[in-house]
């Protein structure tokens, strides 16, 4: 029974010195820290519980980490479309996902205005360059209406 006890002692040891060395780099969502621990073969059960007091004390928090998520996606020109179904594979919550996104307010027309003119310095000359543009924004994770706003500013 002692040697039990031990193990479970000396799991729970490496289990936290591995979420606290993966969230030193950055921050990871939940499901993500799961993931990566179950990749090292830790035991399941006891990584939630180690994860979860992690979230009690404020160490990991999937608000936190959807917030420097969509600062990061947005640094990279992508739109809310993309990042919001990033997020979503990533198990981080909707009402978390929208908070995050509120709290940067980014003007989304703009995001992709500037993202279009970066691109593409000249003006499409014909009808297939321009799906071909307008198909880029979609990829990006921009709405019909705007990729319409950006093309149309050009």
């Amino acid at each position: 029974m002692l040697l039990r006890i031990t193990m479970t002692d000396a799991d729970r040891k490496i289990i936290r010195e591995t979420l606290t060395s993966l969230l030193a780099r950055r921050e990871h969502s939940q499901a993500e820290l799961l993931t990566k621990l179950a990749l090292r073969e830790l035991d399941a059960e006891l990584g939630r519980q180690v994860l979860q007091e992690f979230i009690e004390r404020g160490w990991q928090s999937d608000l936190r980490f959807a917030e420097s998520f969509v600062r990061q996606r947005v640094a990279k020109g992508q739109g809310e479309l993309r990042i919001r179904a990033e997020l979503r594979q990533r198990q981080v919550a909707d009402y978390q996902i929208k908070q995050a996104l509120e709290a940067l307010q980014v003007d989304w027309f703009e995001t992709a205005k500037k993202l279009y003119q970066r691109k593409y310095s000249r003006p499409a000359t014909d009808w297939k360059e321009q799906q071909k543009r307008m198909r880029y924004l979609q990829y990006k994770g921009f709405s019909s209406e705007q990729i319409r706003y950006a093309c149309e500013a050009e």
